[in-house]
């Protein structure tokens, strides 16, 4: 008897303890497992946050806990934290660069025996995402394609702008001189975090190199057996810094260029502001989610009159969710991750997002928009497809130049001839400081 008062009188007094700092009792023994992204919004913020309840729900004794975070802040977020060695459990990266910096230091767990056991279900070809050194670091999150013009049906008939003629650079200037005239900023545009900027420039250098010399000039910062005849400063290099500039020197862009954000600058092409917004397919999400009966339409980022670069050739990426060396519960991360790729959380994920499979998951009766399905479509006619230069080329390099540069080049701190050059340096330097 007195045993049984004594165990009553300490449980009680636990759950007393548990109370009083705050902690539910049902809770006070699970296992907590940090996640970081850069979601904070619609469509993908509250689907995320409900296969986190999900999978809370599901598995008693670990409670994962979403946090997200703006793009750019995100970026210094992570830096901050793996030098500090107090990362996140489990975050959420881009593929490629982005990734390999983090893995390269030694700052994520190797997943390669977890990876390899789920070879079957990721789409051929995605290795680059998530490898580094020939080992695995993580599972892919949605598939995007980058370079895509997204234009307003309605507002191109009122000027009378076929949208074939969008195909090439010149007929997308035209039309955009139409609606320049007519006193309509025709390119809805803000580059208050770079990458917007830098997602441009990456289309132009794309069909100005065309894939092979693209990938050389990027990969040359990461792997010694690489070389380009390419550089920064090459003609086509800087032209596909004049071709950006002229937008601005045209007055295309919308007036907030400078200081405004993505939800900004999509909310002008959403509402009819604009008649141009250059978005990756991730923005059918956003379409989806805030105007799904909008005019809207899609082609492939034009080709340049002259340049090697097709219209076919497409720009994807992904994300990739990875575990940080520096958690302290690997097991119970991986089976967060085991959960997030299984076939019914990849169709509620694809479903409210509207991003392309990553995962060779019969996706033939998901809901998918008519949207979608012709983004799909641009993806199988695709002649190539390469990964964002921010995937390929060595971010010590690639956030100076391309990020910050996209931004410098609009203040006129920069000018496309100076940005190749210093460009041109800063990889020198690095194949140097890395014994290439």
């Amino acid at each position: 008897m007195r045993t049984t008062r004594r165990a009553t009188t300490i449980l009680a007094l636990m759950t007393s303890a548990a109370f009083m700092a705050g902690i539910s009792p049902a809770l006070a023994e699970d296992i907590r497992l940090d996640f970081w992204t850069e979601f904070t919004s619609a469509p993908e913020l509250p689907v995320l946050e409900q296969i986190v309840k999900d999978f809370n729900a599901a598995n008693p004794g670990i409670q994962v806990v979403h946090t997200g975070f703006e793009n750019t802040p995100y970026e210094t977020t992570l830096k901050t934290s793996f030098a500090g060695g107090n990362p996140a459990d489990i975050v959420e990266l881009n593929g490629g660069a982005n990734m390999f910096q983090y893995a390269e230091a030694g700052g994520l767990l190797d997943l390669t025996e977890f990876v390899t056991s789920k070879k079957e279900l990721i789409a051929p070809g995605l290795e680059s995402w998530y490898q580094f050194g020939g080992k695995s670091y993580g599972v892919p999150l949605g598939l995007s394609i980058g370079n895509l013009l997204w234009y307003n049906k309605d507002m191109l008939a009122e000027k009378g702008v076929d949208p074939s003629t969008l195909n090439t650079w010149d007929g997308l200037l035209a039309a955009a001189q139409k609606f320049k005239d007519a006193g309509v900023d025709p390119i809805a545009f803000g580059n208050s975090e770079g990458w917007p900027g830098n997602h441009l420039f990456n289309h132009l250098i794309l069909r100005l190199l065309g894939p092979d010399d693209y990938i050389k000039i990027a990969l040359q910062t990461f792997d010694k057996s690489v070389s380009s005849e390419k550089t920064w400063s090459s003609p086509e290099s800087v032209k596909a810094w004049e071709l950006y500039k002229g937008l601005l020197d045209k007055g295309f862009f919308t007036a907030g260029y400078l200081s405004d954000d993505y939800p900004t600058a999509s909310n002008l092409f959403l509402t009819g502001k604009a008649p141009f917004f250059s978005m990756g397919s991730w923005f059918l999400g956003n379409i989806e989610s805030t105007a799904p009966k909008g005019p809207f339409g899609v082609i492939a980022f034009p080709s340049v009159e002259g340049a090697p670069g097709k219209q076919t050739d497409l720009v994807t990426n992904g994300l990739v969710v990875t575990i940080t060396a520096a958690s302290k519960h690997p097991e119970e991360a991986k089976k967060f991750l085991d959960y997030l790729t299984s076939e019914p959380v990849q169709k509620k994920w694809s479903e409210a997002t509207q991003r392309l499979l990553p995962y060779t998951y019969d996706t033939s009766t998901w809901a998918y928009s008519d949207r979608a399905k012709e983004v799909a479509t641009l993806l199988s006619k695709a002649t190539n497809s390469v990964a964002f230069l921010d995937m390929i080329e060595d971010q010590t390099c690639n956030v100076p130049w391309v990020w910050n540069a996209s931004q410098g080049i609009l203040t006129g701190d920069l000018t496309p001839q100076s940005a190749g050059k210093e460009h041109d340096t800063c990889v020198t330097e690095l194949r140097e400081t890395k014994g290439f």
